[in-house]
């Protein structure tokens, strides 16, 4: 009789467990970190309004967005998207070492809310596809983007971490995207029009339920041997 009791329970947990351990396979096999942000009007001196207060005030616009990024730390690459409203292709200005659009920074002293440089050059070597027109702004979609330092074309160590903190830096909280345009320029704010802080997204609510569940099932082993 407490055999099969037992045996129920077991057969229990194990269902409950089957969708949430299917799904931390594909985690796990995936090896993607998602990152997002909302971009948002930057403070004259290019830091983020939410954070740091700028003497000469936050950039006149309305224009916003969002950003997603697909870190695979294996192969030191992201896939990078951004849709854009209130700006459009022919309000870009291509700015920096690179003389280009769109950038994600390193945020300096290590404050999320502040001023950096280049990191990661998001649009060098961009071609006209990655770009599509929506009728309030517009989309930028780009795949398989090199973190490392010699993929950055004029941009300096120093401003790029180094190969072994890049990682650790886009994890951190401590990088942003920031959209340069000819807007800004006009202005006179030359550090750009928006941009958004970027954080990886927390895991999967079914990972801490696994671990639950587990913890379940290795208490109705232990009862079942008592």
């Amino acid at each position: 009789m407490l055999v099969n009791k037992f045996f129920r329970k077991l057969l229990i947990i194990t269902g409950l467990m089957a969708p949430l351990m299917a799904q931390a396979v594909i985690v796990e096999k995936a090896q993607i970190i998602d990152l997002r942000g909302d971009l948002t009007a930057v403070n004259q001196n290019g830091s983020d309004p939410g954070l740091v207060t700028d003497p000469d005030g936050i950039v006149p616009t309305t224009a916003s967005g969002s950003i997603r990024i697909l870190l695979n730390p294996d192969a030191n690459t992201l896939d990078f998207s951004i849709t854009v409203d209130g700006i459009f292709q022919s309000d870009l200005r291509d700015f920096g070492p690179n003389a280009t659009p769109i950038h994600l920074h390193l945020a300096s002293g290590g404050a999320p809310g502040n001023f950096g440089p280049i990191a990661v050059d998001l649009s060098l070597d961009a071609a006209s596809r990655d770009f599509t027109d929506t009728t309030t702004g517009f989309e930028f979609n780009r795949s398989g983007i090199s973190i490392l330092l010699e993929d950055q074309g004029n941009v300096q160590l120093g401003m790029h971490p180094g190969n072994d903190l890049i990682i650790e830096s886009l994890l951190s909280g401590n990088t942003f995207v920031l959209v340069h345009t000819n807007n800004s320029a006009i202005n006179g704010f030359p550090f750009g029009e928006i941009r958004g802080n970027i954080n990886p997204v927390p895991l999967p609510a079914a990972l801490p339920l696994m671990t639950m569940a587990l913890a379940g099932f290795g208490f109705l082993i232990r009862r079942g041997r008592n």
